[in-house]
């Protein structure tokens, strides 16, 4: 039986809350149809991009062995790109400690990447650096890709416990293809300090370092060393080159004043590189939580209004909004708070971490997610989105057995027990299809025996990590 709740959520209008267990139906089509880009190898942080002629874009790392400190880019021009390899052609571009990418096109259909690396051995006091690449022409010859560190930083590295379970939204191209990103740093290792959470941003020439400009959206103390903390930072760009970014933040004024913690939205209409231009609100206190781990992303209408895509996790101010999916927009002043309303996704409890937001031409959202037993589903809206009675439907992408007997995982001889999951969904829509990459993990459990103990133990170890694709139609 279904329960229906209303729920005065703060931050949010009235939401209607639809309690039932999904039934995940699959997405089955003769269009539908799934790939592994790189099956020869292991691959991570798939991100997928299709620009206004409708070719497919995508860009992932290399992961172990030989392709640990590469980067790949392909490109398909085809209809069938989300079903067979054939039609992809990739380059394999040398990037020594590549370790997330996240990929976006050009009007023009040229592809920009961002990439976030380990620091080289040896480099003091910072752990990770951010980089951007171009290439305007001819993009499966990675002679033809040109890329430039933008900014490093350093940190405890805490905070970077799941970094490869958790997708990043932060890289952004504008209505005119300049490139913008978000990431926060906490070194205070070097002289002056670099705390807080910088938004970069750059109209020209932007393989060149000293073109790009960085404003920190933090709050300092006056007094003492105090910083606001910025907890999975979330970009987007509208096409008038509004700015807003989503994070969860521990907040206060600059004379000490704690405010809110939870999620805050930034707003800036114009001249985004002056602090001055952003206003934030409170949002809604999103909970807390590893597995599964509270997630959300942001976008933006034809005509600016900031969309939300948010998965809840625990200690939420509503109990039943716990691990519960929901997608919220604010129409005007939303620089002020309460200005957000919400409805009800409704997947499933459990269902919606690493949510991908997407608006279709008819400004209507879609939403990849990971199910509560780690498969892969899409969420769409096809009518009454922005009311309390919306018309949300949502399917499977694939069913973890396909690319289970596709790409069968060998095990070392002491391990069984084998799982497989997946996470980091990227979404890509087309006209009629929507494709999804994702990260698959094979883990395994595995036994090992101490000749001073009677009984052997058992440990889970990851086996195999491969990014795939899968395309499905919108019907």
């Amino acid at each position: 039986m279904l329960k229906r709740i209303a729920l005065a959520c703060a931050g949010f209008g009235m939401v209607m809350l639809v309690i039932h267990l999904w039934s995940g139906d699959s997405a089955a089509s003769a269009e539908t149809g799934g790939l592994f880009p790189a099956p020869d190898h292991e691959s991570s942080s798939i991100s997928l991009a299709k620009d206004r002629d409708g070719t497919s874009h995508m860009a992932f790392t290399g992961y172990d062995g030989k392709t640990k400190d590469q980067v790949f880019y392909g490109v398909c021009k085809a209809a069938d790109c989300g079903t067979s390899g054939d039609n992809w052609q990739k380059a394999l571009i040398e990037l020594p400690g590549a370790m997330k990418v996240q990929l976006a096109v050009t009007p023009e259909g040229k592809p920009r990447i961002y990439v976030v690396s380990r620091t080289a051995p040896g480099r003091a006091f910072y752990n990770r650096t951010y980089s951007y690449g171009e290439c305007d022409e001819d993009c499966a010859d990675a002679g033809n890709w040109k890329f430039t560190e933008i900014a490093a930083s350093g940190d405890n590295l805490l905070s970077e416990v799941l970094t490869l379970r958790i997708p990043d939204r932060t890289f952004v191209l504008d209505a005119k293809g300049r490139p913008r990103f978000v990431y926060t740093d906490a070194n205070y290792s070097i002289e002056p300090d670099h705390y807080g959470a910088f938004v970069m941003s750059c109209d020209t020439d932007c393989l060149d370092k000293a073109n790009w400009a960085e404003v920190d959206l933090a709050v300092h103390r006056s007094e003492g060393y105090a910083t606001e903390s910025f907890g999975k930072p979330v970009l987007a760009v509208a096409e008038n080159g509004a700015m807003g970014l989503v994070a969860n933040v521990y907040a206060f004024e600059e004379d000490g004043t704690e405010l809110k913690d939870g999620l805050y939205f930034y707003g800036c209409e114009k001249d985004c590189t002056d602090k001055a231009s952003w206003t934030r609100t409170f949002v809604v206190n999103q909970g807390s939580g590893s597995f599964p781990s509270p997630t959300w992303d942001l976008a933006f209408t034809s005509d600016g209004q900031p969309r939300l895509a948010l998965f809840f996790g625990d200690g939420t101010d509503s109990p039943e909004l716990s691990h519960q999916l929901l997608y919220a927009w604010c129409k005007s002043d939303c620089g002020k708070e309460d200005s957000w309303s919400a409805n009800a996704v409704n997947p499933g409890k459990g269902v919606g971490e690493g949510t991908d937001l997407a608006l279709d031409a008819e400004g209507r959202p879609h939403i990849a997610m990971i199910t509560a037993n780690n498969q892969i589903a899409l969420a769409s809206c096809k009518a009454d989105c922005e009311t309390d009675k919306p018309d949300w439907r949502a399917s499977l992408a694939e069913e973890m057995a396909v690319p289970q007997k596709e790409r069968p995982q060998a095990l070392p001889f002491h391990c069984d027990g084998e799982v497989w999951d997946g996470l980091m969904p990227s979404l890509s829509l087309g006209k009629d299809a929507a494709m999804i990459g994702y990260d698959i993990i094979v883990e395994a459990r595995c036994l090992y025996k101490d000749f001073d103990e009677p009984l052997p133990s058992a440990t889970f170890h990851e086996i195999f990590r491969g990014s795939r694709v899968v395309n499905f139609p919108l019907n």
